[in-house]
């Protein structure tokens, strides 16, 4: 059989010059050259492994369940890129039988920035799996599509990424036929790899992939040979499949993939038709391409490529969307759900997340803009404000400190608080207000005044008296473009937040004339926080809104004080009309392909400090 040197398809990415290649470790070099395995390969291949084997974890919530390295297997440009890795990735256990569909899976890219990843495909009877990505430059794709010659005796390198510094590793071995405890589909190489090495290829000295490798505890290493990997990864349409055609010897791709890219764009009718088409012309071609286990080496792809990118996920990659199962964890998440009033999923997979709730956080922190004095003031003046009907949630917004007599501290904050819904001038009846206070310690609040056509409400905590107040009455001018910080508290955690923006002229799209706009960027948990300049100046009350923030300003939420306490001659404008004060409402969302990588999650974190 004959050997095709450097088996690798080529991506879109210009190919990188390979880092010195001598005994002695280069300062910043992404490849360990301390072992010996790496002398046997070329410059060229060592580059190509560089941008194919790839690092991936898995997530149970915070706690990290394994991470181990990767094959890039197909690259689908402006689309999507597909690795192969081991199914320890996501199986509960070493000898489970079943996989975690709630784990979170994140891959390394060449950036050195973290990409969402999704299981595409998994097969446990051979210990593999298929994760997606959205496609990012820099990964070349190994290549599975040709004859390679290897056999016991046959020299071969094992690599895989080392989980502390991101670094190519090498280890050399041969193959041998030694009888083994292993399942019969697995080979057998010298190769001793750490766990970290999973799912890394197995390659010959001029580069061919040969395998994938598993980790045992033993100095041999088990691997998936590479016409087991392609009988599997073509028939979930990963691969490419040579279709002889009457005599043309022309590559041709797998059905699945000639009817998927035919279909991107197309009507459904059109889809329909050109599905019946290749039906018929690939009926003759396909009898009897079926492997040993009967089983067909295609499958039916979407027909059509929808707009919306939660519709497109579904069609993409449908074994992630299942229906709700009723089984003990639908109980949990219902029990911790119900209490905060947020809906249950209809249907559940790996990429689901629920939105608009209270818990999220601004995306910006800008705490660290603020003065010391400035912080400590705001953080001493700050709550966080819950409603309750029984034991359920109802509304939960921030608040600041305005005055207090004796014991007794009052807080402005949104009427939104206890008003029935955006749309109603009516407070729900019998509400429970929680407070939580600067010193971590949670107090019952009581409704004292309330302006629906304001959306302005005031609420007395009697046994508590603040250190800080919101200083309402100093003299300051509201100018456009003057830089401003809207401030925040989770009720839960009492976190603090902060997000800054410049006060704006536009008209405010509400129902409240008196409304002003600054480009602040707040969450439903900012909604009745102050707004403040950088020296801790009182602005105005904060609002939600979708793309700025809303806000009342100072001035009026004086005269509305004035009014509540009975001494303001001035009437009120109240046209009778009830204005609408939008809240959107929490609902679950597929996370999109390609997250956003603003803020650093913990599991980010995790890896941050491993790489450091």
């Amino acid at each position: 059989m004959s050997k095709r040197r450097g088996g690798w398809s080529k991506s879109n990415k210009k190919k990188k010059a390979c880092r010195n290649s001598g005994n002695k470790e280069e300062s910043g070099s992404l490849i360990d050259y301390s072992k010996g395995a790496w002398s046997g390969l070329s410059q060229e291949t060592i580059s190509n492994l560089s941008e194919t084997v790839v690092l991936l974890a898995s997530f149970n919530g915070d706690r990290m369940h394994f991470a181990g390295t990767g094959i890039v297997v197909r690259i689908k440009t402006d689309l999507v890129v597909k690795i192969l890795t081991s199914a320890d990735l996501i199986r509960r256990s070493d000898r489970d039988k079943e996989i975690d569909p709630y784990m979170t899976i994140q891959v390394l890219l060449p950036n050195k920035k973290l990409a969402r990843g999704w299981l595409f495909h998994s097969n446990l009877d051979y210990n593999i799996v298929v994760v997606v990505i959205k496609y990012f430059p820099g990964f070349r794709a190994a290549c599975f599509d040709h004859e390679v010659w290897f056999g016991s005796g046959s020299k071969v390198v094992a690599v895989g990424r080392c989980f502390n510094s991101d670094k190519l590793m090498a280890l050399s071995g041969v193959v041998t036929d030694e009888p083994t405890d292993c399942p019969e589909h697995l080979m057998i190489s010298t190769c001793s790899i750490t766990e970290a090495m999973a799912g890394g290829p197995l390659i010959d000295l001029h580069g061919n992939v040969v395998g994938m490798n598993f980790f045992v505890k033993e100095s041999r290493t088990p691997f998936l040979p590479r016409n087991k990997i392609y009988q599997r990864l073509v028939r979930s349409c990963i691969l490419w499949v040579e279709i002889n055609n009457g005599g043309d010897n022309t590559s041709k791709r797998s059905t699945c993939e000639i009817v998927y890219n035919n279909f991107i764009g197309s009507s459904i009718g059109e889809a329909e038709e050109k599905n019946q088409e290749l039906s018929t012309s690939s009926t003759s071609d396909s009898e009897g391409s079926s492997d040993e286990e009967g089983e067909s080496e295609t499958q039916k792809l979407p027909i059509s490529y929808p707009s919306d990118s939660e519709e497109w996920e579904e069609l993409l990659f449908p074994e992630l969307i299942k229906p709700l199962p009723d089984d003990e964890f639908t109980q949990l998440l219902r029990k911790d759900l119900k209490p905060r009033n947020y809906p249950m999923p209809v249907k559940f997979g790996g990429s689901m997340q629920l939105k608009n709730t209270f818990e999220e956080e601004f995306a910006e922190d800008t705490w660290c803009k603020l003065s010391k004095k400035v912080a400590l003031n705001t953080s001493r003046s700050v709550v966080s404000l819950a409603s309750f009907k029984g034991e359920e949630r109802f509304f939960v917004c921030t608040g600041i400190f305005i005055d207090f007599n004796g014991s007794t501290s009052r807080v402005l904050t949104s009427a939104s608080l206890v008003r029935i819904s955006a749309d109603e001038n009516k407070i729900a009846d019998n509400l429970k207000i929680q407070v939580y206070l600067p010193n971590k310690r949670l107090a019952e609040g009581k409704l004292q005044h309330y302006n629906l056509n304001y959306n302005m409400a005031v609420v007395s905590i009697n046994g508590f008296r603040c250190l800080r107040t919101a200083e309402l009455h100093n003299q300051m001018q509201i100018k456009p473009t003057r830089e401003v910080v809207a401030i925040g508290r989770i009720f839960e955690s009492g976190k603090l937040m902060a997000t800054s923006g410049i006060l704006s002229d536009k008209e405010s799209n509400l129902d409240c004339r008196e409304l002003m706009i600054s480009t602040c960027k707040i969450t439903k948990a900012g909604i009745g926080g102050p707004l403040i300049d950088f020296d801790g100046d009182f602005v105005g009350m904060n609002f939600y809104g979708t793309e700025e923030t809303h806000y009342l300003p100072r001035l009026m939420i004086q005269k509305l004080l004035k009014h509540f306490e009975g001494t303001d001659d001035d009437e009120i404008a109240i046209d009778g009309m009830p204005k609408r004060w939008p809240v959107p409402a929490p609902r679950w969302h597929r996370h999109p392909l390609r997250p956003p990588m603003t803020m650093m999650s913990r599991n980010e974190r995790v890896w941050s400090s491993r790489l450091e």
